[in-house]
């Protein structure tokens, strides 16, 4: 074990002994950055919520792309990109010894065209990105195989559903966050197997509840209370949810109910050796969070169905023995690689496919041995590598992520400002690109709604309309409409979730002297207990 100092926020931090067999294994030296900041700068390569209107590059056509008309990119479209119409070799460049190589591959970066977004196979779905098998669907992000749903970030198999959050499996479900399996619940957390809940936290196999924490196989239950099921039904018209009066002054009594009760310090199932936070089916896994099927994995966020690998977001399909990977898809043996899919021994490469022994490549698909986009024989190609690798060992850049400034977009439009939020100021003065909201005469009144946040809310869009979908949604189930905008109603959603970070806690349940990492902090007002607790009283 050894404490290092992090070159980017010179805050301490811990590498551990078996990490140093991890680097030593895939021949990467230790990272010199913390695992917070190492977390940032792979987010900074991911913007997941942000569209814009453009024309393809190649055919002309109009386009909406996660690529801004001020990027200094060529933004192809989905049949342009995939075409034989070009070739990205063609923009290859000879590596130069007397350059750094990250400089050389931002010259490449400005070369070869980009693919306008990362969809696949959606029907009427084109204002979405991260998105694949979805049909009707409308600002749709990271989420796939859904129906005739909107205004949503990582939901899986959903239909007819508006502003969720990590949901899987539900049907005209609103405003809920981390719940599977449910039908029609509203405003609520961590319910599954459940139907017609309003306000309600960590409830299973239940119905008709309003206002219910850690609740399995109940009905027509109110802030926990048993009622008949007309004496419900008529308390329920008191609380006046179709009104916005109601639904706030229900959102924050509820909120208040939940903290009444304990939480488990981890949420997760069925694991083994495990720390993180919403981890379930894994093995061996440490700081992981927002995953499932782990095993002796490290610093994952959204990974499935990974194995052996550190420091990755995005994880999916199979991912084996690679590192600082980012939009990953069955990589074997990858190391710093953005968007790169179904590859092998590849390293820092930039959205390339089915291929192996790249290093440095972008937009490359069924390749190999190649280095800046040129074709090398399979001796030149390890010679030439090992003369790059110890120009960057000589620089401190091997075995670290892509720095900040190669990023195609601004701080402020990643997954970045999500989770590790920064202020325009502070993002210029670090070097980093700030986005300007881009201007837009707007003429409240009519089917232009104004955002009650009126811009004071970073990505706040100050207005926004309303999907005649969206309005049938509410008024069958007689919601009133709300009033701020999808990006704001994002923002809230976001601060039911935990923090991407853990604390050494020990169980507040009197007379329990269990420890644990938890993410939530100690200045929370939240009671936190052991697994053994927990199941004790709840379950």
């Amino acid at each position: 074990m050894e404490t290092k100092t992090c070159q980017n926020c010179k805050t301490n931090f811990i590498v551990e002994s078996e990490d140093f067999e991890f680097y030593e294994k895939i021949k990467v030296p230790a990272p010199t950055w913390c695992t917070d900041c190492r977390m940032m700068r792979r987010m900074v390569w991911r913007n997941e919520r942000n569209l814009y209107k453009r024309t393809c590059g190649l055919c002309d056509k109009p386009i909406i792309t996660i690529y801004s008309p001020d990027k200094p990119f060529t933004v192809y479209c989905q049949p342009c990109y995939r075409s034989a119409s070009w070739d990205p070799m063609s923009c290859g460049i000879d590596y130069d010894p007397s350059r750094s190589f990250l400089e050389q591959f931002r010259e490449l970066q400005i070369r070869v065209p980009r693919l306008y977004a990362f969809v696949f196979q959606n029907t009427n779905s084109d204002y979405t990105n991260g998105s694949a098998f979805n049909k009707n669907c409308y600002l749709l992000f990271v989420s796939d195989h859904n129906e005739d749903s909107q205004y949503s970030h990582f939901i899986m198999h959903c239909r007819d559903c508006i502003d969720l959050l990590d949901c899987y499996e539900c049907e005209r479900c609103y405003e809920s966050v981390s719940c599977k399996k449910c039908y029609q619940v509203l405003y609520s957390k961590d319910c599954v197997n459940s139907q017609n809940l309003w306000f309600s936290k960590n409830c299973s196999n239940s119905h008709d509840c309003f206002g219910c924490v850690n609740l399995r196989n109940a009905q027509y239950q109110i802030y926990n209370e048993q009622y008949d099921k007309d004496a419900y039904f008529k308390k329920l018209r008191e609380f006046r949810l179709d009104t916005p009066e109601g639904i706030k002054t229900a959102k924050a009594t509820a909120h208040e109910f939940w903290l009444q009760f304990p939480v488990k310090y981890m949420a997760g199932l069925k694991n083994i050796d495990v720390t993180g936070e919403s981890v379930s089916n894994s093995k061996n896994t440490k700081e992981s969070y927002n995953s499932e099927l782990l095993e002796d994995c490290k610093f994952i966020n959204y990974g499935n169905g990974a194995k052996s690998c550190y420091d990755g977001h995005v994880v999916v399909d199979g991912c084996e023995f690679s590192y600082e990977i980012v939009s990953a898809i069955a990589l074997q043996n990858c190391k710093s690689c953005f968007c790169t899919w179904h590859a092998f021994e590849c390293e820092y490469c930039d959205t390339c496919e089915n291929s192996n022994n790249l290093f440095g490549c972008i937009s490359l698909q069924k390749k190999q041995y190649c280095i800046l986009n040129k074709q090398y024989t399979k001796e030149e190609y390890h010679k030439l590598r090992e003369k790059i690798v110890s120009e960057m060992r000589s620089r401190e850049e091997y075995g670290e992520f892509f720095p900040l400034n190669l990023s195609p977009f601004a701080y402020n439009e990643t997954a970045a400002q999500e989770n590790f939020p920064l202020d325009k100021e502070t993002t210029e003065k670090s070097g980093l690109l700030w986005k300007q909201p881009e201007a837009r005469d707007y003429k409240i009144g009519g089917d232009i709604h104004g955002c009650s946040n009126n811009g004071t809310v970073i990505g706040c869009t100050v207005a926004f309309k309303m999907t005649p979908q969206e309005l049938e949604f509410y008024r069958q189930i007689n919601l009133p409409m709300p009033d701020i905008c999808p990006n704001c109603r994002h923002s809230e959603r976001l601060k039911l979730k935990n923090p991407l970070r853990l604390w050494h806690r020990k169980c507040m349940k009197d007379g329990c002297e269990n420890e644990f990492e938890t993410s939530y902090s100690p200045d929370r007002p939240e009671i936190v207990y052991c697994e053994q607790c927990y199941q004790q009283e709840v379950v």
